[in-house]
């Protein structure tokens, strides 16, 4: 990954309400960048399948204290998500 962003830490180290939204927030940034630098790591993610790139993220992400599970989840939607709002600027 090109451009690595401080990914924050959980509120608590235990499930929580919002945690899931949470881990969300704190990638938000980095899949932002990857999705501008690799967009094959983007498609495969909508795919349910992790680069190497997208393996490195949730890496950084369970080092900051998530879980790799809910970090790969986070990262899936997160890409769902790019995707939608690059395909609603052309709708």
């Amino acid at each position: 990954m090109a451009e690595s962003h401080a990914i924050s830490r959980p509120q608590r180290d235990t499930d929580y309400p919002g945690r899931q939204a949470d881990c969300m927030a704190a990638l938000r940034p980095a899949v932002s960048d990857l999705a501008a630098t690799s967009q094959d790591s983007i498609v495969a993610a909508i795919g349910g399948e992790m680069t190497g790139d997208l393996v490195a993220l949730a890496r950084q992400a369970e080092a900051a204290g998530w879980r790799f599970e809910e970090a790969a989840a986070a990262i899936e939607t997160l890409a769902r998500e790019y995707e939608g709002a690059k395909g609603a600027m052309f709708d």
